[in-house]
């Protein structure tokens, strides 16, 4: 294996590789919603441009010859798109995400395997067939009847020149605006100029003035398509010595050349020329780290902090021996070490962090694909998408929101005539929303479509055996009948047989991360998938319990408080206990019966009550002994038990002794659902 293409090589490719990903995809599905009124953003096509070319270039690099092809004939049709040879249409952009979709396939085989390919050729036969089916109107025939200095267009690229005709087709007006700046300031002003010019209209070209005495400042022409009139463009912009020069419409004038232009003069201003006499510094900050290192550094952390534990444990039995000095000088050592480790555990933890917009943002691509494969017509709405969880729990995400987004547009989204017949729009919308409740996340997808039939659901339930025809069950209890494995309420067979097609495989990927889903749906109103998750499942506060001389863990984050109760305020309704606490009423857990453990029915004059919680459930876990809080590094348990309900995964205690830590999402869950099995 050549150094080029070493694993750590390879990673780095595929880590730059997943960036321009991200930004052409964002940037594809804002080029689609233009496709219907066939005009574009020129910054936009040049973003397009730039990542395709990044991505051949990157691919030079290492040898990947059919990433490489692949993305030269990209970057040719974006080309001909920029300049105006080929029309901006659905086909266009179908094609280009067809060749990103090939191209994201190639990059992820790499990842697994250097010599992975595919065959390239029916992409690359769509992209011929859209190149040679437009053909862009001739610059003669644009530019008839319209006088336009010819220094001036000698000096415009020929990207420069078809925007200059784009503006002229829309008939605004042409504008010549010249502005001198300070040398040591001149970078920051022209760009503030410039960026004041573009939400006005369209900055064609940039081009310096070779013409003045460069120990006066520097001088720019910046050439401005906009709807605008010279005295208003001049009003906004405020500076002093500004020159706006009309060259076409403005009432028919065409002003003179203030000056002689550069004749090598191109798309870039002279910046360009700067920058490589420059520092050769990063201007970019930031480092990518694998996971997998931080993974590494998280277990370290983990290890001193069961290390810590086993210090504060001799500090105490220091102290009960006698020997107090000794005790009090390590508790003080102690003391410092626990802060640094805070300290150290924040920080770690905070680089894990990553904004959830990293998955949503690759979520656009999956609802307009899926939306064309279905033939209906949905708009994506996010909000929310700065709010931060750990790497590891956005990676986990990724499958079960393709999921709940597919079966949204499959079978909750109607047909246009559907909606229109219904009073809405003929365009649906799904709706992406993050937000952080406490040491949790709720994501949410909504849509508005036909909504879920409850009374469908219980029909099918009773026809399948689930429940009984009497069963009297509430809302919420026949929702959450959609997450029995098999469970439909379509009767034909699709790629999506309906709502409930696969939702247990979905809940029971949400479980394994610590968190829990509801659905809250209206019929013909729509239906909102809620998501509540741990902001992280590395290290967390647990309370230590104790429960028929079993040792547990229950993640701090899900405890909102903890009671002592005597036997007499437990009542029995509907074969579940409960208790009143604060004028509501609250669903016990006994665990002993839970895990079926020895002396698990055993009942105690006083007991202790841990009320958990996610979301807008509660429940109360009795438990025999509370022990305390304690820092605890949470490893899964493993493939082997994945059947296992009702853990989220072990830990170890500074002792060196492993406990499991509870589920509290699940155990909630499948104690709300107890009144439902109790009616079957």
């Amino acid at each position: 294996m050549s150094e080029k293409n070493s694993p750590s090589a390879i990673r780095e490719f595929l880590g730059e590789a997943e960036d321009i990903f991200e930004k052409l995809n964002l940037d594809l599905v804002e080029l689609g919603e233009r496709a219907d009124s066939g005009e574009s953003d020129p910054d936009l096509l040049n973003s397009i441009f730039r990542g395709a070319h990044s991505l051949k270039g990157l691919a030079g690099m290492f040898g990947f010859d059919d990433i490489g092809e692949l993305g030269h004939h990209m970057e040719g049709l974006l080309d001909n798109l920029r300049l105006g040879k080929v029309p901006l249409n659905e086909i266009l952009v179908e094609t280009l995400f067809d060749a990103l979709e090939t191209l994201t396939r190639l990059v992820h085989g790499k990842g697994e395997k250097e010599d992975f390919t595919l065959d390239i050729k029916p992409v690359l036969g769509r992209i011929d067939s859209v190149l040679h089916g437009g053909a862009g109107q001739a610059k003669a025939q644009i530019l008839e009847g319209v006088d336009l200095d010819p220094a001036l267009l000698s000096v415009l690229t020929e990207f420069e020149e078809h925007r200059l005709l784009e503006n002229l087709k829309k008939g605004r007006n042409l504008l010549k605006v010249k502005a001198s700046f300070d040398l040591s300031s001149f970078d920051r002003d022209l760009a503030d100029l410039t960026a004041l010019l573009k939400k006005e209209g369209e900055v064609i070209s940039t081009l310096p003035s070779a013409s003045e005495d460069l120990s006066q400042g520097i001088s720019f022409e910046l050439l401005v398509g906009t709807a605008r009139t010279p005295e208003q463009i001049a009003a906004l912009a405020e500076r002093p010595g500004l020159e706006v020069v009309p060259l076409v419409g403005a009432e028919g004038e065409k002003g003179a050349p203030a000056g002689k232009m550069r004749e090598e003069a191109s798309a870039e201003p002279a910046l360009d020329t700067h920058e490589e006499s420059g520092s050769l510094r990063s201007i970019s900050r930031m480092v990518r780290v694998d996971i997998e290192k931080l993974d590494v550094l998280m277990n370290i952390v983990g290890e001193l902090v069961l290390a810590k534990g086993a210090i504060s444990d001799m500090v105490d039995r220091l102290k009960a021996q006698g020997n107090i000095e000794l005790g009090a000088d390590l508790q003080k050592a102690t003391r410092i070490l626990e802060r640094r480790l805070e300290e150290l555990q924040k920080g770690v933890m905070e680089v894990r962090m990553v904004p959830v917009s990293q998955l949503f943002d690759k979520l656009t691509r999956i609802v307009r694909r899926v939306a064309g494969e279905y033939g209906k017509k949905v708009g994506l709405e996010i909000s929310g998408a700065d709010t931060e969880l750990d790497k590891l729990i956005v990676e986990e995400l990724s499958d079960p929101l393709v999921h709940i987004i597919r079966n949204a547009i499959d079978h909750g989204i109607e047909s246009a005539s559907e909606r229109s017949a219904a009073g809405k729009s003929e365009k649906g919308t799904i709706a992406l929303r993050a937000s952080q409740k406490g040491n949790h996340v709720v994501i949410e997808v909504a849509d508005d479509g036909r909504g879920i039939d409850v009374d469908r659901v219980r029909q099918k339930a009773v026809s399948k055996g689930l429940i009984s025809k009497g069963a009297d069950l509430g809302r919420e209890e026949l929702l959450d009948l959609l997450f029995l494995p098999g469970f439909s309420t379509r009767d034909e067979v699709s790629e999506l047989s309906g709502r409930g097609v696969g939702m247990d495989v979905v809940k029971n990927n949400i479980s394994s991360l610590s968190g829990m889903i509801e659905i809250d749906t209206r019929k013909g109103g729509g239906t909102t998938m809620s998501l509540t998750l741990p902001i992280t499942l590395a290290i967390i506060k647990a309370l230590i319990i104790k429960v028929c001389e079993r040792t547990y863990a229950i993640p701090i984050n899900s405890v909102m408080e903890t009671l002592m109760i005597d036997s007499s305020a437990i009542r029995t309704i509907e074969r579940r206990e409960v208790i009143e606490l604060r004028q509501t009423t609250l669903p016990l857990i006994r665990l002993g019966r839970v895990f079926n453990l020895p002396d698990g029915d055993r009942k105690r004059e006083r007991s202790f009550v841990v009320v958990v919680g996610l979301a807008d459930k509660r429940v109360g876990i009795i438990v025999d002994e509370l022990m305390g809080q304690q820092d605890v590094v949470i490893k899964s348990l493993g493939e082997a038990l994945s059947f296992v309900r009702g853990f989220a995964g072990a830990a170890e205690l500074g002792n060196q002794k492993t406990i499991l830590v509870l589920d509290v999402g699940g155990l909630i869950t499948e104690t709300l659902r107890g009144e439902a099995a109790a009616h079957v």
